[in-house]
């Protein structure tokens, strides 16, 4: 199987109404401990799809049940897969377009 690509998305700012706006960009890393992949994507939920911040890259994605959680947003699971392997996730869905995912399965090289 071939490697997968950690990435992190920079100069993540554009103007809008004379504003600008700044998002710390998405990314998909190693975590230290598990060697597992672990990130932050965006969810495009009006297509069906989860991706970078930028959208340069968007990737089909299932969505799972909603639930409530204890801090009162509504959050849902996510299913998809980036560069041929599997990730699974939560979109934080009331509150932002966020979804934090990690890889599903044993750690990829």
């Amino acid at each position: 199987m071939l490697a997968m690509k950690t990435f992190a998305e920079t100069s993540c700012t554009f103007s809008h109404e004379s504003r600008e706006v700044t998002s710390g960009g998405s990314w998909i890393g190693r975590h230290r401990k598990t060697g597992k992949l672990v990130g932050l994507l965006y969810v495009y939920p009006n297509e069906g799809k989860i991706g970078t911040w930028q959208g340069d890259k968007k990737v089909p994605v299932r969505f799972g049940r909603e639930w409530r959680s204890n801090m009162g947003d509504t959050r849902q699971g996510v299913w998809f897969t980036w560069d041929g392997v599997q990730f699974s996730g939560i979109y934080y869905k009331s509150g932002s377009d966020i979804a934090r995912v990690k890889e599903v399965g044993e750690p990829h090289d």
